[in-house]
């Protein structure tokens, strides 16, 4: 297998969004829309990962500062193809393959990247496209195909003549491209069109008046290459991906009552047969051991949960720790630094911060308990 570099775009403001925060950095499933992408990049193992930065570049790098990145910034916003051209500069002398992904597209899996990478090798083709079908393409840009199959040329949707809007095979923005040909390529790219940028998919038309095969895979699930422009398109990516992350726990042996009003963030641990019941959200780097319950309306953020514990309904708890065997709640608060030790109890109405109860001891209910220690069956 040839020698692979990635490219991640990532500086567009993302206006659509409505928002002070550049569109990479906003939350999703509890991590920045970004981290997606990264961590995708990264199971791929590439030479050279480059992350094209703009708007708000500073507070991205500082967000996922990393050795194995290279970030190059984007000053003027003049396309995707100007922004490739920004990313090639990290790669100077590479000579291989180079994956051209999406900050904004969250939902993509190690699947589809891996079947587009094999369709590019299987084909031999210099520019291989991630496309899908969309009912209504809208102002995605257009795959224009040959009799044979092969990629003729991307059009985008301000640009299409009457009677192409038809066309529902749209660009996902993700691409394969031989280095030796991008290289050559982005220094043949204009801003003759509609929208007075530098256009990537133009690579396409060159490669196919070069005589170099030009190619592209479909994905048939559209959610997966759906790029994140507007809010409501961060609440589908978050509906999703909820599907996604519930799915995966009840394979798991995690029981949800009602999956479809259940919480859970990327990063959160369960352990089997542990009960979750509805309108509960588990956060950030949340742990739950084994046959744990979890009854209606809690909030459980930051916390390492042990073994058969119970939190009863609308509790909350934040950077805490519970032993095994604890029993939490209704209505309790536990707020950070704060620790359960095993059979401990804190009943209804109890608000606990930066303090230990020790084993067995218990607080029944209407209680503030700060900055202190409890001992053992107190």
């Amino acid at each position: 297998m040839k020698p692979l570099a990635i490219i991640i775009l990532a500086a567009g403001k993302g206006t659509r969004m409505k928002s002070a925060t550049v569109k990479v950095l906003h939350p999703l499933a509890g991590v920045p829309v970004l981290s997606y992408s990264l961590d995708l990049a990264r199971e791929f193992k590439p030479q050279k990962l480059v992350v094209v930065v703009g708007f708000q570049g500073g507070a991205v790098r500082e967000q996922f500062d990393a050795p194995d990145l290279t970030f190059v910034e984007q000053k003027e916003q003049l396309g995707t193809g100007h922004a490739v051209q920004t990313a090639v500069q990290a790669l100077p002398g590479f000579r291989g393959t180079i994956l051209i992904l999406c900050g904004d597209v969250p939902l993509l899996t190690r699947a589809a990247v891996q079947r587009l990478l094999r369709e590019h090798q299987r084909k031999k083709a210099t520019v291989t496209v991630l496309t899908t079908i969309l009912e209504n393409p809208g102002s995605y840009g257009r795959i224009f195909r040959r009799e044979d199959g092969q990629l003729l040329k991307i059009v985008e949707a301000k640009d299409l003549k009457a009677g192409a809007e038809v066309i529902r095979e749209i660009n996902t923005g993700i691409y394969c491209v031989e280095s030796g040909f991008l290289f050559s390529a982005l220094l043949s790219l204009t801003d003759r069109n509609a929208q007075r940028e530098y256009y990537l998919t133009d690579i396409v038309a060159l490669a196919n008046s070069r005589g170099e095969r030009a190619t592209g895979y479909v994905v048939e699930n559209p959610f997966e290459v759906m790029g994140i422009n507007t809010r409501a398109d961060l609440a589908k990516a978050a509906q999703y991906l909820r599907q996604r992350i519930n799915e995966r726990h009840l394979l798991d042996g995690v029981t949800l009552i009602d999956p479809g009003t259940t919480y859970i963030d990327r990063g959160v641990v369960i352990g089997r047969d542990t009960v979750i019941y509805p309108n509960c959200f588990l956060l950030g780097r949340t742990i739950l051991g084994e046959d744990c319950v979890v009854e209606p309306g809690c909030k459980i953020q930051d916390t390492r949960v042990g073994k058969a514990v119970t939190i009863k309904a609308s509790s909350v708890m934040t950077e805490s720790i519970l032993e095994d065997r604890v029993e939490v709640g209704p209505f309790a608060h536990l707020r950070h630094q704060t620790t359960l030790r095993e059979k401990s109890k804190v009943g209804n109405f109890v608000e606990v911060k930066k303090s230990v109860l020790g084993k067995g001891a218990t607080a029944n209910h209407l209680s503030y308990i700060g900055d202190t220690t409890i001992e053992e069956k107190v």
